[in-house]
């Protein structure tokens, strides 16, 4: 898919539409779901900065926690928990604006790479089911781990486990990407991607000896292995829940030029994608963009 004919920039939206509408409409999915956190967020203010007792309801009923399978019913905890995030008011205000500030900043730098790569509506798919998981594996988790009685059930919330799942995906798509580690050291971005996993996994070892690490890193590791399940199984969850209408069959003779032509194609847009990330999309050439479109074209006739 290229940077023509992304699900958001699509040229059939309502122009009889307010501005208003016909930019959210325009955004990027990456950029809706950064808007749909911060949303949340000031409404949670909103609802809770006056009101403690508010507050704390909020999150009872939006949170995910450790004692998840004693009511397995409120399912839809396992998506609202990944849109919530840490409170900057009341008593426990310790992360303040830094918790939704840096996995916003995360999902906003890494997901409209991800996202122009498998276009809007597969990547929301694939950030909505990484929650999801990621949340499962974090009630999981607990599930096994016996905690002593007298331990207060552990509550979670923030998009962290979808945000590593994006991380990790990027990692998986532009591996020999330079990324700056603390903002100076220059990294692949494989080797970035380990460093990550590996901090989580060093933060699940000292929460063994039981320290507590304050992450919930079981949602983080939940969400790097289903990247790497979606990038290795090349998994796309557009077609799931269609039926094919069913047509006759017909024997038809291969045509080696003509899949060897689109296969080419493919190639070509995909090296020019990497150039468009590497160096922006001023970069390209007439001709790069015309292969560009082109490609576009042909990717959107295979995800229907």
């Amino acid at each position: 898919m290229g940077i023509y004919d992304r699900d958001y920039c699509r040229e059939d939206a309502n122009s009889s539409a307010p501005g208003m509408m016909r930019s959210v409409s325009n955004m990027s999915m990456t950029n809706k779901l950064v808007v749909a956190n911060i949303v949340v967020y000031i409404l949670c203010w909103l609802a809770g900065n006056s009101n403690q007792v508010v507050n704390a309801k909020i999150y009872d009923v939006l949170a995910i926690d450790s004692s998840f399978f004693t009511h397995p019913w409120q399912i839809w905890r396992l998506i609202t928990a990944g849109f919530m995030h840490a409170a900057a008011w009341g008593t426990h205000n310790n992360l303040g604006v830094m918790h939704i500030a840096f996995n916003m900043f995360g999902l906003w730098m890494f997901g409209r790479f991800v996202e122009q790569r498998y276009g809007a509506k597969e990547f929301f798919r694939f950030y909505l089911l990484a929650i999801i998981v990621s949340s499962l594996i974090f009630v999981v988790s607990y599930y096994f781990l016996a905690l002593p009685e007298g331990v207060p059930v552990v509550r979670a919330v923030g998009a962290s486990g979808g945000v590593v799942s994006v991380v990790i995906l990027y990692c998986f798509l532009y591996p020999k990407t330079k990324l700056l580690m603390m903002m100076i050291i220059p990294v692949d971005a494989w080797i970035a991607g380990l460093i990550y996993v590996g901090y989580d996994i060093y933060l699940g070892v000292q929460s063994s000896t039981g320290e507590s690490a304050g992450i919930a890193w079981q949602a983080h590791l939940g969400g790097a292995a289903f990247a790497a399940l979606y990038f290795k199984l090349g998994w796309k969850f557009g077609g799931w829940g269609k039926t094919k209408p069913k047509t006759k069959l017909k024997i038809h003779k291969p045509v080696p030029d003509e899949l060897s032509a689109d296969q080419q194609l493919i190639d070509r847009g995909e090296k020019i994608l990497e150039q468009v990330h590497q160096r922006g999309e001023s970069s390209l050439s007439a001709r790069q963009r015309q292969t560009l479109k082109r490609y576009s074209e042909l990717m959107q006739q295979r995800r229907r």
